[in-house]
């Protein structure tokens, strides 16, 4: 993995052999926020329990941690990444500093995986490193998936009609799952799999963008 600078001045960290960045090349921060913020926690109402394909960079519980504060409400993040990347190259990308809480960016890579970790008075973390096509998942759980894998042709494996209603059964009623793709394939399995489909504009002048709704 190297880092590679967005057109925002950001970086985002780069895989050569998948040709494949953690972020949107036009602008990291700006894209997580939109796509899962603004199209994911603002749509749902009090305490928020998440789940998150795809702990990254860390980038998106950063978001959400502060967002949890900002906005006096509790959240419970569980979060999944098989293959975790290494603090010290997720230090260079300075997350923290650019968002102004470069304490709390360490509290969430620093903490313990397999158990919940209060990070703060509203935000509570689960980290686990169990692959999406195995974890169990509770029923009626999540009102809010971040649905953050690497793009359909780079891990078609998460991008399946069986994962997605897998996904399904785990959102609450009213929840919403959450993704920067609007690929065709997936709108057909969100919907194949009970979902109805929203295509708000995507992050950075992308045209679209995919809410899944149950």
């Amino acid at each position: 993995m190297e880092l590679q600078e967005t057109k925002t001045g950001e970086y985002t960290l780069y895989i050569p052999s998948m040709d494949e960045t953690y972020h949107s090349r036009n602008g990291a921060i700006s894209e997580s926020r939109h796509v899962f913020l603004q199209e994911g926690l603002d749509r749902i109402e009090g305490n928020i329990q998440v789940l998150e394909v795809g702990f990254g960079t860390g980038l998106n519980a950063l978001l959400a941690a502060q967002y949890a504060k900002e906005n006096k409400t509790k959240i419970y993040f569980h979060t999944l990444e098989p293959f975790q990347v290494p603090f010290d190259l997720v230090e260079k990308i300075g997350y923290g500093q650019l968002l102004g809480d470069e304490e709390l960016f360490s509290k969430l890579h620093a903490a313990e995986w397999e158990t919940n970790v209060k990070i703060s008075e509203n935000f509570t973390l689960h980290k686990t490193t169990q692959k999406l096509e195995y974890v169990r998942l509770e029923n009626n759980k999540y009102d809010c998936i971040f649905f953050d894998a690497f793009a359909p042709k780079k891990q078609p494996e998460l991008w399946s009609s069986e994962i997605f209603r897998k996904l399904y059964q785990a959102t609450k009623t009213g929840g919403v799952l959450t993704t920067y793709s609007a690929a065709g394939q997936l709108k057909r399995d969100l919907i194949a799999a009970g979902y109805t489909i929203e295509n708000p504009p995507g992050a950075n002048g992308k045209r679209e963008m995919t809410v899944a709704i149950k």
